[in-house]
């Protein structure tokens, strides 16, 4: 078993994994399945019963009540914690059970879904209104072994991306900086000791690691953290990252310094994929469009997600193609050009660079492309081409999108890395005066915009405002 794990870091990107899982689990019912459920999910053999239960090999992090109603322990033996019914309150709890209740937030109503899914009863239609929580429609459990908690910044309902500390409504988890030190001051050890360690010895033979991050606040800085340290315990396990960008100054055409936000939104995003793609075997910038609700957001992307990922659990080994032959594929044999900047499906654009303005009349060259075939009749012909089982929609998926089970995801590394790290060049030029790593922020961005530059540019004079 070649197996794949999946950490998540953030709100937004819960969602998506969650959607992804709820897709694994739909094909767990399709005894033909071509997918081979091991890769993605821990199977657990009750010897007694002779059941197998399926549980997801995969970690998430959230800010406290990120979770919504889901309680670490909800749907294990443990004693520590008291579920009892929406209406009753902690204190009517202390008479039943007799142990000391602390009542630590507003507890979060159960959604209609999972009380549907507790209680064996046919399941609501979901919607944007009734998903506000990635666990408001995980069909999969997410236990104590999955769960990572953010012990001092708070769910922030208003901006899910920006938890708040101590829920003060002061400081917000919106810096680099603030989340690279969270990670490595009070995570680390405990994080690599008690979780990640404990998904390695469920796996027989690593092929990956799914690392799914924002880039543009403090979750980018936290995730570097992590993937610096992973590299460090696994130095040659393939990592697929999923940077989820918002738009900034740059992609929407304003002023860099129109606002105090968004230049800051753009510090992030330089030093957050700067770290992100040279610890990465592939890096896939993802356009978080800000004009759909993250259940919708999530059931998109998770098309794109579940096709590239679908490659690695094919049944059959002829027909698969693991993370490291997939990397050579897409990479071409020059692993230094590691960014998937072409992502689209079926006219859907999920590159946040295709948003940047070239940069000084790029040519756009393409160095390489691969075409993945969903359930589709033609067989791959070429090393450019990937044929793999169909998609498998969970009824989780928005309705718009369950009817699409056979389509082509195409992928490119393209010459648009260049316009981005050349205008972030002059951008760090301009702006970054008086920070410490700004000589080495220019000189990174610099090589790695000569890495996709096809032929000679005359592009260094330029310091413009944009």
């Amino acid at each position: 078993m070649r197996e794949v794990i999946s950490i998540s870091a953030s709100h937004r990107t819960n969602h998506v994994l969650t959607q992804f899982y709820n897709c694994q689990e739909e094909q767990l019912r399709d005894f033909d399945s071509e997918n081979e459920p091991g890769v993605f999910l821990n199977p657990v053999v009750d010897r007694i019963s002779k059941t197998v239960s399926y549980k997801p090999r995969a970690l998430l992090w959230d800010a406290k009540t990120g979770n919504g109603a889901l309680g670490a322990h909800q749907y294990s033996s443990t004693k520590d914690f008291f579920y009892g019914s929406e209406n009753q309150k902690p204190k009517d709890l202390l008479s039943q059970t007799g142990v000391k209740v602390i009542q630590t937030h507003e507890p979060i109503p159960k959604s209609e879904y999972q009380t549907a899914l507790d209680t064996n009863t046919p399941t609501p239609s979901l919607s944007d209104q009734n998903c506000k929580y990635w666990s408001d429609y995980s069909k999969l459990i997410f236990g104590a072994s999955n769960l990572n908690i953010l012990d001092h910044w708070y769910h922030n309902v208003e901006n899910p991306s920006a938890p708040d500390f101590e829920n003060l409504h002061q400081t917000y988890f919106d810096n680099y900086e603030t989340g690279f030190q969270e990670f490595a001051t009070n995570y680390c050890s405990d994080f690599f000791d008690e979780k990640l360690r404990a998904q390695l010895e469920m796996c027989d033979e690593l092929q990956g690691i799914n690392l799914l991050s924002e880039v543009d606040n403090g979750w980018g800085g936290f995730s570097s953290s992590m993937l610096s340290n992973i590299r460090d315990e696994l130095p040659k396990i393939n990592i697929l990252t999923w940077g989820f960008n918002e738009d900034d100054a740059l992609s929407l055409g304003q002023s860099i310094r129109s606002t105090k936000t968004k230049f800051q939104t753009l510090c992030n995003k330089i030093r957050s994929t700067l770290s992100l793609v040279q610890e990465s075997n592939l890096f896939f910038p993802i356009y978080s469009d800000p004009e759909l609700p993250l259940w919708t957001f999530a059931g998109r992307t998770c098309m794109l997600f579940d096709a590239i990922n679908s490659c690695a659990s094919n049944r059959e080994s002829e027909n698969r193609c693991t993370f490291n032959q997939m990397i050579g594929k897409i990479t071409s044999g020059e692993p230094q050009r590691n960014i998937v900047s072409t992502l689209g499906i079926k006219g859907l654009d999920f590159s946040f660079y295709s948003r940047i303005p070239t940069y000084k009349g790029s040519s756009q060259k393409t160095y390489s492309h691969l075409s993945i075939l969903r359930g589709q009749e033609n067989e791959a012909t070429d090393d450019c081409t990937i044929k793999t089982y169909p998609w498998r929609p969970s009824d989780t998926i928005p309705e718009q999108l369950k009817g699409i089970t056979n389509y082509t995801t195409n992928l490119a590394v393209t010459e648009r890395p260049r316009d981005v790290f050349r205008h972030w060049e002059a951008m760090v030029s301009r702006y970054f005066r008086y920070d410490t790593d700004r000589e080495e922020l220019k000189e990174e961005l610099g090589r790695l915009a000569e890495t996709y530059e096809e032929g000679w540019y005359d592009d260094y004079d330029s310091g413009d405002d944009v």
